[in-house]
Order: structure tokens, then sequence, then C-alpha cells
């Protein structure tokens, strides 16, 4: 179990936070907008700008900290490698949404279950084996923290209650002192990411006359700085840009596309035929990562995982098994109906970001049904059981492995969309291999960078041929990728104000991104708010002096 901030009790303070500004703004902000603020807010208070890179673990953990989070050791060597040299603003945020606090109701309800005389302490040494042995496992080191504050330990006993109210109050004034320090420094506001416009225009975008883009260099500073919107100033009234270049493009309304997500009943089928040279090529599905729906009805009921007969022998519920044996298939690349080492590893991995080594898997495989040395369906069956069984029958852990594979709490499979690749081939027997990909590499964004720049539109910035913008259009997205060709580092502006019903993964209408030398960065993905009404992309981009 990981010591972190609360989710309740810091989401409430995120609100609280910002209230007294919302109050005074026609439109409040979403909840994505707020998750932004505080983003920033966090990295601003350790970096002077968006545009810096974290170079150290201190740095991550520093930051981590000022957003409201608590990580252990642990959590930061999941996105601080070896192989790590920096992470970005992008990143960070990426771990934000990961590393979801947990509440002081979960808290207390992790530690009173140590609590044997009901009078809100705990045995330092019953404390230790909670925190070192359940959930993210913490260290030696880290638990001795705990116990060694005064306030909260007396006579060899861990006063829980105390802790968790000081821990949340802790964490909150932390998130909130950061926020407030964003909101009356107008100047650090407007730092690169910041640069988030206070309020929507009173007017339809799509009244505003668009500039041609041969002539935006002229008007581009005239364009930003007479709508009129003195409300809060954007990165064009502070700086000169060298140059500008602007995109539009006008996309059709999606009559038949399904308003839902897909279900995993609800099979689509993608194909590719080409003819393809000896080598490897690596298949990365994946998503522009804009937004993830709301479910339209709350989940209010839990569903049941585990019951005890009559004899007090703990079974899974028909229901728990069903859902097993739909995630035994996901994980079952080969689909042999068997689970190797490697297979299993990418279950773990994903659900609690560790692997099992070769003794484990031996002892695995002495305990659990087998064959040919891989784990067979009732033996993963069986080892679920087993985890119910340590935990007697308290199915917690059983829940992280769950949403941790995208089901909701009513076994519903609402975050993940389970798919599976073919390949077929006429003058060989191709061989498919699943790889992990490490959280922050990098990979994913070179993969996605080559693509566009193989398909999109090229467009050079005026009198800077070394700077490129990538565009790569299909029906329901648009990315766009920046190439930087110079010995030099640039810093690019980007302006979407003028776009209408979008929404890009950036969750800002007007940001800055920093290209290193000889290098290319996905600059945003953006898709339709609503897919049945018309969308316009209307994109300027600057170069900073």
């Amino acid at each position: 179990m990981a010591i972190s901030p609360g989710r309740d009790a810091a989401f409430s303070c995120q609100k609280s936070a910002l209230s007294e500004s919302l109050r005074t703004k026609k439109f409040p902000l979403t909840e994505e907008e707020i998750f932004y603020m505080n983003c920033r807010a966090a990295y601003l208070t350790v970096f002077k700008s968006s545009l810096e890179n974290i170079i150290s673990k201190e740095q991550l953990y520093l930051a981590l900290q000022h957003a409201g989070r608590n990580p252990s050791q642990k959590t930061i060597n999941k996105y601080w490698t070896p192989q790590t040299a920096k992470l970005n603003f992008d990143d960070f945020c990426i771990i934000l949404r990961k590393e979801k606090p947990t509440s002081k109701a979960e808290l207390l309800k992790s530690f009173k279950q140590l609590d044997v005389n009901d009078d809100g302490c705990i045995l330092h040494a019953d404390l230790y084996k909670l925190l070192t042995k359940r959930g993210e496992k913490m260290t030696r080191e880290e638990v001795n923290a705990v116990t060694s504050l005064a306030d909260v330990n007396a006579d060899g006993k861990f006063d829980y209650i105390k802790f968790c109210k000081l821990y949340v109050t802790t964490n909150e004034q932390c998130l909130k002192t950061t926020v407030e320090k964003l909101e009356v420094d107008s100047k650090l506001r407007r730092q690169q990411f910041g640069n988030h416009i206070e309020e929507p225009p009173e007017r339809d975008p799509s009244s505003v006359p668009k500039p041609s883009p041969r002539i935006i260099r002229k008007t581009e500073q005239e364009t930003f700085s007479n709508k009129g919107d003195t409300r809060s100033s954007s990165l064009a009234t502070t700086r000169k840009f060298k140059t500008s270049i602007s995109f539009t493009i006008t996309m059709g309304a999606n009559s038949n596309r399904n308003s839902k997500l897909t279900e995993p009943n609800s099979i689509k089928v993608f194909g590719w035929t080409g003819e393809l040279g000896p080598g490897i090529y690596w298949l990365i599905p994946s998503t522009t990562g804009c937004r993830l729906r709301k479910e339209i009805k709350p989940v209010t009921e839990e569903a049941q995982l585990v019951y005890r007969d009559e004899t007090g022998e703990l079974f899974l519920t028909k229901e728990f098994r069903s859902t097993l044996s739909d995630i035994f298939e996901v994980i079952d690349l080969d689909g042999n109906g068997l689970l190797s080492l490697e297979e299993y590893n990418f279950f773990e991995l994903r659900t609690s970001d560790e692997k099992c080594d070769e003794d484990a898997w031996a002892v695995c495989r002495d305990n659990f049904d087998t064959k040919k040395n891989e784990l067979t369906r009732q033996g993963f069956m069986d080892l679920n059981l087993m985890e119910a069984n340590d935990r007697e029958g308290d199915p917690r852990d059983l829940w992280v492995t769950l949403h941790s594979m995208g089901y909701n709490k009513a076994l519903e499979l609402t975050e993940a969309c389970p798919f599976v690749i073919d390949i077929y081939a006429d003058k060989c027997k191709p061989r498919i291999k699943a790889v992990h990909m490490e959280a922050c590499s990098g990979q994913l964004e070179k993969a996605i960078c080559k693509s566009v720049l193989n398909k999109g539109d090229a467009r050079v910035m005026d009198g800077y041929e070394n700077i490129i913008v990538h565009t790569y259009k299909r029906d329901t997205w648009i990315t766009s990728v920046i190439e930087n060709k110079s010995d030099n580092k640039v810093i690019i502006h980007i302006n979407n104000e003028l776009s209408k019903n979008c929404i890009n993964n950036r969750g800002l209408n007007i940001f800055a991104v920093e290209v290193a030398p000889k290098s290319t960065m996905v600059c945003q993905h953006v898709m339709p708010v609503n897919e049945r009404q018309e969308w316009m992309y209307y994109c300027v981009y600057s170069l900073i002096s």
C-alpha cells in the first residue's frame, strides 16, 4: 500500500483552491482544465518554465510533491529508470494521470484492518508488515520515517487516525499553496504551457476572419492583440515572433460513427495489405490521448468478487470468474490457451509494475495447474483465489487488478479496448511477438513522428527552411509533428483559439513547445468534440524570438 495524498480530499482541495477565482469568471473551468492548471502550478514551482526538463529523480520527487502526491521510491524508480536522461512537462502530466492520490477514507480503511483493539492505534511491528508486504510495498527506510514522526507515535504504537488527518492536511496545503502562487503571479501564469485563456471568447470563433497563410507574418501580432480580450495576455503580447505559418482544415460531420465507446462484443476490423522486405517491423497500436468519455451512468453498487459457502470456504463468484476468463484471453498473446512466463509478466507489469522471476514461476508451476510449463486457465483462476485467501477474503487487491485492466466496479470493461492482430503472408511464415513499452521511453513518440513525416503534408516556416511542420489528417483526427533540422533548439508557439468544435491532447488552446536540435516531436493530436458536427482545425505556429 503506497502512502499517497487522499484522492477525495486532494480533489476537493483543488476545487476549493480555485473557487474564489472561478466565482469571478463567467465560465468556470472544466475538470480537465483544473487538472492542467494544477500540473502547471506544480511544475512551475520547481522550474522557471514549463519548457525546462526534469533531469533528476530529486526534481521528479519534488514536482510530484507540489502536485499533492507523496511518491514512494518504487514509484519514482518506475518512471526514472537507468535509461532515463530527462522527462518533460508532457511526461509529468502523464505520470500525474497514472499516479492517482489515495483518499483519507481509503487510508483509514487500510490501517483499520490491523487495529485489533479498535482504539485508533497499531503496533509498529504490525505496521511494518502492512506497509512492506501489501500493495505497493514500502522500503524499511520509508516505514521508519513514518514511525519516527513524534506527533503520531508513542509507546511503540502508531496513531493512524492522527496520521491520516495530518497527512491529508499537509498535502492539501502543499497543493493549495502551489496553485495560489500560480493564480496571483500573472507572469508565472503565462509561462509557456500555462498560457491558457482564462475565459472563452464571447463571440463565435467561426465569425472571425481567417488571415491568409501567406500574409500571416504581417498580421499575426494584430490578430492576437486586437481581439478585444484584455482578460489574459498571450505570449504574442509579450514576445515577438520571427515567423509564423497557419493551417486551416475543415472536416465534415461523421454521421455513421457510433457515439459510444467500442464495446468488447462489438468487433471492428481494420486491415492493411502491402509488400514488406525482409526485416523486423513494429506494430504500435495507440490512441491520440485526447479524451476518455465519462460514463453515462455512475456505478452505485460494487460487484461481489468472492463468497464463502456454509463451511466457510472461499470461492470466486461466477461473475468474477467470467471476467478473469476474459482477462486470460487478453493476456494469452499467442492464443494457445496457456500463459507462458513472458505472457504472465505482461499481466504483472500492467497490474503491479513488477515481474515474476524464474524462481517464483517455478513455485507457481508447482502449486497451480500447468501444461508444458505454462499456466492453464484453471491455474490462473486458482492463482487469483489464492490471493483472495491470502487477504482473508478482502477483495481490495483483486480490485486493483481489475481497475488496472480497465474494469469498473460493475465488472464492465469501460477503460480498455482489447484487440487482436493477425498476420498473413504469401511466401513466408511471419512471427509476431509482443514487446513491453517502458513508460516515458519515447518509443511511441518516435513511431508517430516517423509515420507523420512519411504520410503528412509538410510546411516549411518562411525564412527558416530547417523548421518544418508536418500535418497528417485522417477522418477522425489530425496529428501535427514539428521537425527541427537546425543545430539549435527552437521554441514554437501554438495557437488553436480559432479552431471550432475541437479538442487536443494537451488540454490547452495556447501553448509552446521546445524542439531540440536535429530532432522531431509530436506537437498535438486534435479530434472533434462532437464528431456528428462539422469541425474546423485552425492553428498558427510561430517561432519565438
